[in-house]
């Protein structure tokens, strides 16, 4: 199987697949009873048609890694994002509860920041961990009159259940 190593041009290529299917779509007249031709590789709403591999015809009809396998990487990356804001969400209602509105807003745009920080060094093949507990402490440290030893605690608690991700 070939590898694709510039998504960019496959996903633009997809999406100039798209518009031409579109176009036939809205050009042919449709008479009663048929349905127009959607595209071989996608429908117009870019479902799937067929099941199997993806064929690129400009490629002689081979198999290429494309925008499905894109996709699925982009949506388990979400998936363990989400995973990692629950975890540092854990335990955490008490204290937002008690903050003003504009700390509690500033605490969640920097929790969800640190989520995603989190989330690219896991992507990495080498994970430094305590990295990932400078990042949870920062974002602990936004709490008013927070305990330093609660910081160290608590950042070290969240950073060993962010590592357990890593390990599955």
């Amino acid at each position: 199987m070939p590898i694709v190593k510039n998504f960019k041009n496959k996903i633009e290529l997809d999406n100039e697949l798209r518009k031409e299917a579109a176009k036939e779509a809205e050009i042919m007249p449709e008479k009663e009873g048929i349905q127009p031709e959607k595209s071989r590789e996608r429908g117009v709403d870019g479902v799937q048609v067929e099941q199997g591999p993806v064929l690129d015809e400009r490629a002689g009809g081979q198999e290429t890694a494309g925008f499905a396998a894109a996709q699925s990487a982009i949506q388990k990356r979400k998936e363990r994002e989400k995973k990692i804001e629950s975890i540092l969400a854990e335990g955490m209602e008490e204290i937002y509860l008690n903050m003003t509105p504009a700390k509690r807003e500033e605490f969640k745009k920097a929790g969800e920041e640190a989520a995603r920080e989190i989330n690219g060094l896991l992507e990495k093949t080498k994970v430094k961990v305590k990295k990932i507990i400078n990042i949870i402490k920062k974002w602990l440290s936004i709490i008013p009159r927070v305990n330093k030893f609660f910081l160290e605690q608590e950042s070290k608690i969240k950073a060993d259940e962010v590592m357990k991700l890593k390990d599955r």
